[in-house]
């Protein structure tokens, strides 16, 4: 009976071994990734005048807006004014919005346009790298991972695609453990209802713990910070950056509940 027991622990070891290694495959870090600089500010679709960044920060900026519509995907390039040092660390961002009102079919035509802007934004870009923001339902999900995969197929293999990602898919609503993107970054804020237990959760356990969401993560000026493992940070405004705020940001204890910058 003792043998038997110890041979059933051994399986069940032997199997979730086998599950979490299927589950949290191991990527190796793209070289365009490892040159970024180790935090970076998204700036949004409006003036942004950044030429004060410190030289080790970078900007990720929407470059461009895809709205998924229908049979649709209209294209809304920026028009807002972007001001960067001369040797800042730029990345381009596609930001894909869809239509609540309209749902969109998702065909293959509609995740062929993504990706052609997406590939033209990249050009922008003097890091190597371009970003992909795509928020989508859990009925939308494969057509997401679709489009990523046909981007990484498409996108030069020394450029490194990263995506954002809503923190449930990195925690128990986990299901990007075969995504085709470099880099994955969830988003440690704008959480739901629930956002207080699960900042408390990823306090508690260092951050996101997935193997593929534990290499960076994004937050944003009005909530609260955590202290955190994650090699890269992003940090999102809701008000336009300035100086003033940065150093605000900068000064603020990473697991406090920061005031309104």
């Amino acid at each position: 009976m003792q043998r038997l027991l110890v041979l059933l622990l051994a399986s069940l070891a032997l199997l979730t071994l086998r599950m979490d290694s299927s589950a949290s495959p191991v990527r190796a870090l793209h070289p365009a990734l490892a040159a970024l600089p180790a935090e970076l500010v998204w700036a949004w679709e409006r003036p942004e005048d950044l030429r004060w960044l410190p030289a080790d920060v970078g900007v990720a900026y929407v470059g461009a807006t895809v709205l998924l519509q229908g049979g649709q995907a209209q294209v809304y390039r920026r028009a807002a004014p972007l001001l960067l040092a001369p040797g800042a660390a730029r990345v381009p961002v596609l930001h894909v919005d869809v239509s609540w009102r309209k749902p969109p079919v998702l065909s293959e035509a509609q995740g062929r346009r993504i990706a052609d802007e997406l590939l033209r934004l990249a050009a922008q870009a003097n890091r190597q790298v371009v970003q992909l923001d795509f928020e989508v339902r859990r009925s939308q999900r494969p057509f997401l991972a679709r489009t990523i995969g046909d981007i990484r197929a498409r996108l030069d293999p020394s450029i490194a695609l990263s995506v954002t990602a809503l923190a449930s898919w990195c925690l128990d609503d986990y299901w990007l453990h075969d995504i085709a993107a470099d880099e994955v970054v969830p988003m440690a804020f704008r959480m739901g209802q629930a956002q207080h237990a699960l900042r408390a959760r990823l306090l508690q356990q260092g951050g996101f713990t997935r193997a593929r969401c534990g290499a960076a993560i994004g937050f944003a000026t009005d909530e609260a910070m955590m202290a955190v493992r994650e090699g890269r940070h992003y940090y999102f405004s809701p008000q336009a950056w300035s100086a003033a705020r940065w150093q605000a940001l900068r000064d603020t204890p990473r697991s406090t509940i920061p005031s309104r910058l």
